[in-house]
């Protein structure tokens, strides 16, 4: 099981009905801890109806993982490398994009984040992929409203993003812990309504 090697560079939003009747907040600058929400503009159907939360964006690009892509496998039963640390732990594990499938990272926030050497990409939510630190990770966090598992990532090449963006294809939004650690049947919606942007034309039956 690899590390992603950027994790030692993070170290050193068609329709009528809006979702909330509140003035959209203006949009943030695209950098670390921003959610990309994809619009109905999306045709990837890897990031169709996606939010993706953005954990490093620099010179070389952007990286990060889809928030609500949840699986009904446990990490373990994919990643047998990870237990004992997760063989208790009752979430199961999220794609986090279609880069790097084999290759598991962590987000943790709450009484675990206080253990994390990793970066943080927002305030209390931190990132991981040290195995070696898992097991005291897993000990602290309150399942998976404290810990999230992810296979794999999203990224993109130097203005790659910039260019889906002027398209129409995503929505930039301030990203939030309560957000990243939502429903995840429910985040897209949340985060679609953060951007001012309307959902009623591609909400699903």
């Amino acid at each position: 099981m690899k590390v992603l090697p950027c994790l030692v560079a993070l170290a050193g939003v068609i329709g009528a009905t809006r979702l909330d009747a509140q003035a959209p907040l203006a949009a943030p600058t695209v950098g670390d801890g921003a959610l990309l929400v994809a619009t109905p503009a999306m045709t990837d159907p890897n990031f169709a109806r996606s939010v993706v939360l953005v954990l490093r964006r620099d010179d070389n690009g952007t990286l990060g993982v889809v928030l609500n892509r949840v699986t009904s496998l446990r990490p373990i039963d994919v990643f047998p490398e990870l237990s004992p640390a997760l063989a208790a732990y009752p979430g199961t594990l999220f794609r986090g994009g279609p880069a790097g499938a084999a290759r598991v990272l962590f987000l943790v926030t709450g009484l675990a984040a206080a253990v994390v050497q990793g970066p943080e990409i927002l305030e209390d939510l931190f990132l991981s992929g040290d195995f070696e630190q898992l097991p005291e990770i897993a000990s602290l966090a309150e399942g998976p409203m404290g810990l999230r598992v992810f296979a794999g990532h999203a990224e993109w090449t130097p203005g790659q993003l910039e260019r889906e963006i002027a398209a129409g294809s995503w929505q930039v939004t301030t990203g939030s812990v309560d957000l990243v650690f939502a429903e995840p049947a429910a985040i897209w919606e949340r985060a679609t309504a953060l951007t001012g942007g309307v959902v009623a034309a591609v909400r699903r039956p």
